[in-house]
């Protein structure tokens, strides 16, 4: 976790020296490239959230037996 972390913030500081040195459309790529990233992994998370929603085992519930459903 930490290496991705540090990842992250070298790639900030890149962009940064890039915006500095005048080359915007460097950095311009390089933020939708961190921007998807974290879309990416944003989504790979909720796809598990909602796989294990559909797929999970079901869980026992409390039923009425006597309930017949004429009421």
């Amino acid at each position: 976790m930490t290496n991705q972390t540090d990842n992250q913030e070298q790639g900030v500081v890149d962009i940064v020296n890039q915006i500095a040195n005048n080359d915007r459309a460097s950095a311009i790529d390089a933020i939708h490239d961190m921007l998807f990233a974290k879309a990416s992994n944003a989504m790979a998370d909720y796809k598990k959230i909602v796989a294990n929603t559909f797929f999970d085992e079901p869980t026992d519930t409390e039923t009425d037996e006597t309930d017949n459903g004429t009421d």
